[in-house]
């Protein structure tokens, strides 16, 4: 079994909002994402034959942490161990992601990825990115499209119809020929503005070349902006530490080791959003110990977009731990009390270069 199948594919369009990820990475044909899959699969080979078939219904479903999952396990395999998937725990029914054996070493692995977005805030953006996509629909065969403010007034909704049937009327009024082409006066081009009692948009346009409009490319959004928001140091840690907490507590007494491992999003800071949320007196250095059952955090903060550049890590020892991890036998740098003690590189174990 593969998890991405040997055949034709023809398609190298880039990937559109809220396409399934799968589906985008096992029909696309443009090199790099063949260079992924090829990765992928690879590392596919390596998973334990009896699940295999439960890991690519996750990928199918939910492609990211999957990746993570399947990222996970190939470090530990090529660092010389072997992971068995959702191990019986003695204590509860809950199964964590892995058993690691190596010898006579023995602990167990958690693995999730920590988002920078709270549900309420992936919800209002997987919105957007869906009412997006339907105005990519829109026919602008002369003009790029650059979006430049989306206000949704109500949850509802907009009526894409209307909106597109609007927009594709402005933009027919406007003369190509006479159409200033200075990206200088970009924005100071007129502005089209569509409203009903769901959103308001503003636009503005950019002039196509004479190659795109011969590519008659029918994806018409050039550029958009979107609201940055920003965030306390201490609010993006408090995330770090709570997804921590969480899986760190959730199986009870144990009879082994805990490795939880946090694939952070990119918008986090692997530095100082990492040290806010693991040194500081509530946790580390607090006089009382905390999340005892934890033994090692190990950070990341990999992605399809950077697997094949260099790999930052961080793992962390808990000096409150009752179940101390093998840490020399890991192979990997490593942090105890703030103290780095520099050994293996992840880009080395995995040879990505």
């Amino acid at each position: 079994m593969k998890l991405f199948e040997d055949k034709i594919r023809n398609d190298n369009s880039i990937a559109k909002l809220g396409e399934n990820v799968y589906m985008f990475y096992d029909t696309n044909s443009q090199p790099k994402i063949e260079n992924l899959r090829n990765l992928l699969n690879d590392w596919f080979d390596n998973y334990p034959e009896e699940y295999k078939n439960d890991l690519l219904n996750n990928f199918k479903n939910n492609f990211y942490n999957s990746f993570y999952e399947l990222f996970i396990h190939e470090l530990f395999y090529k660092l010389g161990y072997t992971l068995i998937p959702h191990p019986l725990l003695p204590n509860t029914e809950k199964k964590p992601d892995f058993l690691a054996i190596k010898e006579n070493e023995k602990f167990y692995i958690e693995a999730t990825t920590v988002s920078y977005l709270s549900d309420i805030e992936q919800k209002k953006e997987n919105f957007r990115d869906k009412f997006v996509e339907e105005l990519n629909n829109i026919n602008s065969p002369y003009f790029w499209i650059v979006l430049k403010n989306i206000n949704f007034k109500s949850d509802n909704f907009p009526k894409i119809k209307f909106l597109k049937s609007n927009i594709e009327n402005s933009i027919a009024k406007i003369n190509y020929e006479n159409f200033s082409n200075d990206r200088n006066n970009l924005f100071s081009q007129e502005e089209i503005k569509i409203e009903d009692q769901n959103i308001s948009i503003v636009l503005s346009l950019i002039k196509k070349s004479n190659n795109a409009i011969n590519n008659k490319s029918n994806r018409p959004i050039g550029i958009q902006f979107q609201d940055i928001t920003i965030k306390d140091a201490s609010e993006d840690s408090e995330k770090i530490f709570k997804n921590l907490k969480q899986k760190a507590s959730r199986y009870g007494e144990l009879d082994l080791p805990l490795l939880v491992c946090l694939n952070l999003d990119f918008r986090y800071n692997i530095k100082y959003d990492v040290d806010f949320a693991f040194y500081n007196k509530n946790f580390i250095y607090s006089i009382n110990p905390k999340l005892t059952k934890l033994s090692a955090t190990l950070i990341n903060n990999v992605s399809l977009g950077n697997i094949f550049n260099s790999q930052q890590h961080r793992i962390i020892i808990n000096p409150h731990s009752l179940n101390k991890i093998s840490i020399e036998n890991l192979q990997l740098t490593y942090e105890l009390n703030e103290k780095v003690i520099n050994k293996k590189s992840i880009e080395e174990v995995l040879n990505l270069n």
